[in-house]
């Protein structure tokens, strides 16, 4: 297990650069509390780069439960983009990301649209039918800069490969 509050920076860089070759997401959950509240700016850069080179799809998981815990509010914006960012596939969790877009704030509806966008694998059929309905019935309730948004993820749902 890391050990992100050692005395020695350097120590620290070393260990996560260790981690990263190893590609080991079982130091996730102290890698996210870390980021919650940052010691160390070199660090907290670090640990960025780390969770955005994860390419074990069991990180999957823990990071949408990341994004839904109000414990990592204050790095949400950054889960999410990694999302769009990494190798991994996140289409299982495409309704949590059209939630987003329509709930969220400007920079987290961005965020989710973009994951939405660059989603490459299959969609289920059932799954499509159901988010493009929710993106649908917000249409009518979601401010007018934010209608766009709907109607460019709606079209990338329904255009995405079964």
């Amino acid at each position: 297990m890391i050990d992100l509050n050692l005395k020695d920076d350097k120590l620290v860089l070393e260990n996560i650069e260790k981690l990263r070759a190893k590609g080991s997401i079982n130091d996730l959950p102290a890698i996210l509390d870390y980021l919650v509240a940052p010691k160390n700016a070199s660090i907290e850069k670090a640990l960025y780069n780390f969770i955005f080179d994860i390419k074990d799809p069991k990180a999957v998981a823990p990071v949408v439960a990341a994004i839904q815990n109000t414990k990592y509010q204050t790095i949400q914006k950054k889960l999410i983009e990694m999302c769009w960012q990494s190798s991994l596939k996140f289409a299982e969790h495409l309704g949590l990301f059209v939630d987003l877009l329509i709930k969220e704030d400007f920079e987290i509806a961005f965020e989710a649209l973009t994951v939405i966008e660059n989603m490459e694998e299959n969609i289920d059929s059932k799954t499509k039918e159901l988010e493009m309905t929710k993106l649908k019935d917000a249409i009518s309730i979601v401010s007018e800069d934010r209608k766009g948004w709907l109607h460019e993820a709606f079209h990338f749902i329904e255009q995405a490969p079964e």
